[in-house]
């Protein structure tokens, strides 16, 4: 059940909404270079999250890899598959998880020439994760965020605590199963299926135990039901 008045959407990066990084090595060819600049043109997009997105198509032109086999092989098996994300038929990768695997290959490789085309795609990446357009779009969501957050409540509904079991109290609260300080996927933030209803006692003790995700959660659910009973005499 994911927030009814949110759609999520991507709009393509133009080469006029960040700031190409500077060339760490002046002796690799510019059409090289350019090769980088077109896969972050027509291969990276920024998601009304304020998230960007890597397409798997550009990888070969960010990893420099001769054979397309290698990038669908970079693709499929170093980035993790929680950091994957289908939009209509196309296959991407989250941003992050693309500049950590450039970043890991430019400390390794050995050719000078591949670590500077590496570093520049890494760079370019981070570049417009920064740029004015993408912070634009992660302010604008934050301002939706914290209106929907309030109404999580209701759009979860249900008649009983979800963890104790017990009738739920009316001014019962929302709980994110995962700890919106260490978990931050924009997405999960406004998901009414990211957390559970439950009476302000059981959620005063959830945060006394210091859970921050669903395993723990379920983990100390009898120790959570034992400590509401104890604490309500």
């Amino acid at each position: 059940m994911a927030n009814k008045k949110f759609e999520l959407q991507i709009v393509p990066v133009t080469k006029s909404d960040y700031e190409k990084p500077q060339k760490d090595n002046l002796l690799v060819a510019e059409e090289k270079y350019q090769k980088i600049d077109n896969a972050c043109e027509n291969n990276v997009v920024l998601a009304n999250t304020g998230v960007v997105y890597v397409e798997d198509k550009g990888f070969q032109k960010l990893f420099g890899t001769n054979d397309p086999d290698d990038a669908d092989y970079i693709f499929e098996n170093q980035i993790p598959e929680k950091d994957k994300k289908t939009f209509g038929n196309q296959e991407y990768a989250h941003s992050s998880a693309v500049v950590g695997l450039l970043d890991k290959k430019a400390q390794e490789v050995r050719d000078a020439e591949k670590q500077a085309l590496l570093r520049y795609g890494r760079n370019s990446i981070i570049n417009i994760n920064d740029s004015p357009v993408a912070e634009k779009s992660r302010r604008q969501f934050d301002s939706f965020a914290n209106k929907e957050i309030k109404k999580l409540r209701g759009q979860r509904g249900g008649e009983y605590d979800e963890i104790t079991g017990d009738p739920l109290e009316p001014n019962h609260e929302f709980h994110h199963n995962n700890k919106k300080a260490i978990h931050t996927d924009p997405e999960d933030l406004i998901d009414p299926d990211g957390g559970k209803n439950v009476n302000r006692e059981t959620h005063k003790e959830i945060h006394r135990q210091k859970i921050v995700d669903e395993k723990q959660l379920e983990a100390k659910r009898e120790d959570i039901i034992k400590k509401v009973k104890t604490n309500k005499g």
